[in-house]
């Protein structure tokens, strides 16, 4: 609960500066005729509806079981991740790029330059300030474990979500800002079009990555290499146990893990005493490790191959 409230607080942020980022870009948009501010203003749109999608993701998760989900919905994070990298290459990166084509076609000078980035400039400290709040309770998931293999191999997809979208959000903001200041100083009517084609692309990479790892979770990611090393650990200092056969184990979701061992047990022991173990195994696991809260354990005979 406590770990589904601290990404609550992540989304957030998020929500609160993407809402009023992209209030403002619109009527700057409308007021400078500014294509990059215009692409930027639908980019902190698709952002602000993708937080309220990913509220809609944790709040399924969290519902019980029932007899046509027996595991629960802990996937519905993911499935809701998956949707927002989708909203944000469809409206975000289409949409730019479109935008960008036109305005190169049809050049046309941006107005009021100076308000559109006094604007910028603002929602450059609002976006680094949601950026913060993620990037400080990533560096507390991630340890010491560098920042590009947490985001490939986390299983928390909103956190990683909200992480990308301020990411792509602030190097957004730079490149309309770039391209205002260029036209404003050479009076080139090229770069406020080019802008925005290129803030298009910055967001399809971003959706792409962002939907290449959610479907990974989406298709059934295993837990951790060192937490199912120090299970195999745990399972071979009881006497009991002759030989692990093997793990093998599922996320699904974040801090949902489903565990299958297979493993031989002394075969003195009768079928009462091994349930018994069995039953002390699987609450020896949850104690030291309660993400993994779904566990089968099935004994049966090594057979050297």
């Amino acid at each position: 609960m406590k770990k589904a409230k601290s990404s609550k607080t992540v989304i957030m942020a998020a929500f609160i500066a993407n809402l009023f980022i992209a209030l403002v870009k619109f009527a700057v948009a409308l007021l400078s005729a500014s294509s990059a501010m215009l692409a930027e203003a639908i980019h902190s749109t698709a952002d602000t509806l993708n937080q309220v999608l990913l509220f809609i993701g944790i709040k399924k998760a969290a519902r019980k079981a029932d007899e046509l989900h027996p595991f629960g919905f802990s996937g519905e994070a993911y499935f809701w991740s998956f949707i927002v990298a989708i909203i944000l290459f469809t409206s975000g990166a289409i949409f730019s790029i479109y935008e960008g084509v036109q305005k190169l076609r049809h050049p046309a000078p941006v107005a009021h330059i100076p308000v559109a980035l006094i604007v910028l400039g603002v929602a450059m400290i609002a976006e680094a300030v949601s950026l913060r709040v993620a990037f400080k309770k990533i560096n507390i998931e991630r340890g010491k474990t560098g920042l590009i293999p947490y985001l490939r191999n986390s299983k928390k997809a909103e956190l990683i979500v909200v992480f990308l979208e301020d990411t792509a959000a602030l190097i957004g903001l730079a490149i309309a800002m770039t391209a205002l200041l260029l036209e404003h100083f050479t009076g080139i009517l090229f770069f406020d079009g080019l802008a925005s084609i290129l803030i298009g692309l910055l967001l399809a990479v971003t959706a792409l990555f962002m939907g290449n790892e959610t479907k990974s979770l989406i298709i059934g990611e295993s837990a951790d290499p060192d937490l199912l090393r120090k299970i195999r650990l745990l399972l071979l200092k009881e006497d009991s146990i002759s030989h692990v056969i093997h793990i093998r184990s599922l996320h699904l979701g974040a801090d949902d893990i489903l565990l299958a061992i297979k493993a031989e047990f002394n075969p003195r022991l009768n079928s009462k005493q091994i349930c018994n173990l069995i039953n002390g195994i699987e609450a020896d696991i949850r104690s030291h490790y309660p993400g993994v809260n779904k566990i089968f354990i099935e004994p049966d005979i090594f057979r050297k191959t």
